[in-house]
């Protein structure tokens, strides 16, 4: 039996997080690919990932091919995995490009397989609605959590959406809190 890559089962993973589809996997000589998709507010959205067989210093010019290929199939998010260092030119592009940077393999540890790290989604509109209209509230009564919190970081967040936090108890059972990404 073949078995994948850690790098590509953690980008499945982190992708599946995120609420995004894979449905296939294309292996090339020096990087894999993935094309995830989901749907959102009756929109289909698209990431373009490639995931390098080995660590390398990444430049413009990859990151040049990476946003190419990302309009080529009409992506509107790109995502590479691999690099050892990424130049400040390559940063900046990434940046401008939509471009999510992933350094080396990933970290050795995953927060969200620590027995202290609740789980965290992020929530949907339907989800929204109900909790601000069942509180009584609008969205930015919210708690807040920052952006660069490493939940919202790993979930890949943006400011304004909102994380459902879900913590079990064993007095009150599960509970979920909202907070808003600022």
């Amino acid at each position: 039996m073949f078995e994948l890559p850690r790098p590509v089962v953690k980008t499945r993973d982190l992708l599946n997080l995120r609420a995004y589809k894979t449905s296939e996997l294309l292996e090339y000589d020096d990087k894999f690919v993935l094309y995830p998709t989901k749907e959102k507010d009756g929109k289909h959205l698209k990431y373009v990932v490639w995931i390098l067989k080995e660590t390398r210093v990444v430049g413009i010019a990859l990151l040049r091919d990476l946003a190419g290929k990302m309009e080529e199939n009409d992506a509107q998010r790109g995502m590479l995995v691999g690099g050892s260092r990424f130049t400040p030119a390559g940063k900046k592009y990434a940046k401008a490009a939509r471009i999510e940077l992933v350094e080396g393999g990933y970290a050795s540890f995953d927060l969200f397989e620590h027995e202290l790290v609740p789980k965290h989604w992020i929530a949907s509109d339907e989800e929204i609605t109900m909790v601000l209209t069942h509180y009584k509230i609008t969205k930015s009564q919210l708690p807040r959590i920052a952006n660069d919190d490493p939940a919202v970081k790993v979930l890949g967040a943006l400011p304004g959406q909102v994380l459902r936090i879900e913590r079990d108890s064993l007095t009150s059972g599960t509970s979920y809190y909202y907070r808003l990404v600022n």
